[in-house]
């Protein structure tokens, strides 16, 4: 995600003046023998768990009805007796416990708040009725008690019936006069790993989301006025008529292969602008008198330099929505979401940087995931330093440092000052900041300036293999900080456990 693009003025009479003077289009190309991925329909083997969804969207009562199947494996050598899935709608619930920090309520709520949750009908595994319970901040943790032991390498089939009601909200989730956003929207399975169950509840700050890849078929029956924009490839979609209240329904299809989330956009207004690079999809969903040419541009110069940099984009689609959505920019699996008022400006500078970040998190968080709640930096700080990258890529040396100054360290500075504690370090989870400004700063900013003193220590063709090396070998995984430093270690034969203490903890 990316808070700090619109909140941020400061620095760009600069960009401006650098990107005004008709700098060409060039690409860096890397003499390195590029990462492959398995084609798309082989990515299956990449999941761990496989989730079949069938909703229908009830606009007047601004209501989803769900059927939802999921396929859980157990891929840890101890045997489960209960199975936990996250509720991320149920933290919209009570307008006093809602996940925004109070200075944002009245961007959140525009119209003022109403409820939004998911209502839990009926739980089954193997078909019989499952005892289930719910806990957790606000109801946001579901824990199913399994009829028998779940033992390693097994795998159990777990129902749900439920409904899930759309608040007035331009976030992640809910609706406003444009779009309809259903990020975070189902039950998705809590991660287990060496720390154990991940519980964590909807925090203000930051992406307070842990997932496992899987593999989704998501039929999504909608009024036949909405353009979808989603995770995942539309296989195809058929108009019926709804003899039951009387109009006519679109029902889309769609395949999601090893993504670590679902996630889709409706609007009846949507223009859709579409192109492809290397065989890949290009989506941009946007309205009347907006930016679609650059935010087109931006997505395909993205994929592109990305996948030179890092390793081939392994999904067959990438979509760039235009949409109520008051924090900036999020990222999910093959969709970005952006801020519909910031792809109306005349200027196409926040524009392109904030597309150029949620492009980045492709690579860092889709095909590479990490605990961004405890380790929030692992892909934020990374992600900011790849957004450096694309500009030294495509525009020079030169616009490269100016970006890194403006948009980077003069940001690190200004939240320096800030600080009230003078606590700088880097390796802190979500909830011990303070407030996203502080977060911004430290984890995206500062962050992304020890990424740029590693390339200067190790050199650019060794930042660029460290970064390939890790793809490769981390791929549909969750990595945690040692990975990154064995990695480092690896391909430059020394040990960089000193800089990296430095930068992320002596703050």
């Amino acid at each position: 995600m990316l808070k700090k693009g619109i909140l941020r003025s400061v620095g760009l009479l600069l960009i401006i003046i650098v990107l005004g003077l008709g700098i060409t289009h060039t690409y860096s190309r890397l003499n390195e023998s590029k990462i492959e991925f398995r084609a798309e329909d082989e990515l299956s083997h990449y999941a761990i768990h496989n989730y079949k969804i069938d909703a229908r969207f009830m606009e007047e009562e601004k209501l989803l009805e769900v059927k939802q199947q999921v396929k859980y494996k157990n891929t840890h050598n101890l045997e489960f007796e209960s199975i936990y899935f996250h509720l991320y709608p149920n933290a919209f619930k009570e307008k006093e416990k809602v996940p925004f920090l109070k200075e944002e309520l009245e961007h959140a709520y525009p119209k003022g708040f109403q409820s939004g949750y998911i209502d839990i009908e009926e739980v089954l595994i193997e078909g019989k009725k499952a005892n289930f319970e719910l806990g957790g901040l606000n109801n946001t943790i579901m824990s199913i008690k399994l009829s028998e032991v779940l033992k390693p390498n097994e795998e159990v089939l777990i129902s749900f019936k439920y409904k899930v009601r759309i608040p007035p909200i331009s976030s992640r989730f809910g609706y406003g006069e444009n779009t309809y956003n259903l990020g975070n929207w189902y039950p998705i399975a809590a991660v287990y790993d060496s720390k154990g169950w991940n519980l964590d509840p909807y925090y203000e700050i930051g992406d307070p989301f842990y997932s496992e890849v899987g593999n989704y078929e998501v039929t999504l029956r909608l009024p036949e006025e909405y353009e979808l924009a989603t995770t995942g490839n539309i296989l195809y979609r058929d108009k019926v008529q709804k003899e039951d209240v009387g109009y006519k329904e679109q029902i889309w299809n769609v395949e999601a292969k090893a993504v670590r989330d679902f996630a889709w956009v409706i609007s009846k207004n949507f223009i859709l602008k579409n192109d492809s690079i290397n065989g890949i999809d290009i989506n941009v969903y946007y309205f009347k008198n907006q930016q679609g040419n650059k935010a087109l541009e931006a997505a395909k110069d993205s994929i592109k330099i990305f996948s030179e940099l890092f390793g081939e984009y392994p999904y067959g689609q990438f979509s760039v929505v235009s949409c109520d959505f008051f924090i900036g920019g999020m990222e999910y699996p093959n969709l970005v979401y952006i801020d519909h008022n910031i792809f109306s400006r005349d200027s196409t500078l926040i524009l392109e940087y904030i597309i150029v970040h949620e492009t980045a998190h492709q690579w860092w968080y889709g095909i590479i995931g990490n605990d961004q709640v405890n380790e929030p930096w692992i892909d934020e700080a990374l992600t900011e330093y790849s957004t450096i990258l694309y500009y030294r890529e495509k525009y020079g040396e030169d616009t490269m440092m100016s970006m890194l100054k403006s948009m980077v360290v003069d940001d690190y500075v200004r939240t320096k000052e800030e600080l009230e504690d003078k606590d700088e370090s880097i390796a802190k989870g979500i909830d011990e900041f303070k407030d996203n400004r502080e977060y911004s700063g430290i984890v995206y900013s500062k962050g992304a300036m020890m990424f740029y003193e590693l390339e200067r220590e190790v050199g650019r063709e060794n930042f660029i293999k460290i970064l390939q090396y890790y793809m490769s070998e981390n791929k549909f995984t969750n990595v945690t900080e040692k990975d990154i430093k064995n990695i480092t270690k690896a391909v430059t034969g020394e040990d960089y456990q000193e800089f990296f203490d430095q930068w992320l903890r002596d703050g």
